[in-house]
């Protein structure tokens, strides 16, 4: 089964799950639930977001327009189509 599928069935089941069973889901996960990486709360991130925003603002960021980058897109979704093609 895909990892799609087991999380599809997860959460179908935990919503019309009893309330013991959900209780007893979260306490084998709640380790793993609470120390979830936030990046918002990681300084370093922001603080290279907060470069990367101020470099786009007063222009010395390399940047490309939509159309070119949907132009690599389509470019690159070809090629796949190509390689994988039987």
């Amino acid at each position: 089964m895909e990892t799609h599928e087991i999380r599809k069935k997860l959460q179908d089941y935990i919503a019309s799950a009893e309330e013991e069973k959900v209780k007893a889901i979260y306490t084998v996960l709640e380790s793993d639930i609470d120390n979830v990486y936030d990046h918002w709360d990681d300084p370093e991130f922001v603080a290279e977001m907060d470069s990367r925003m101020k470099s786009i603002e007063d222009g010395t960021a390399e940047t490309i327009s939509m159309e070119e980058m949907f132009s690599k897109m389509d470019k690159h979704i070809e090629d796949s189509k190509r390689k994988h093609a039987v």
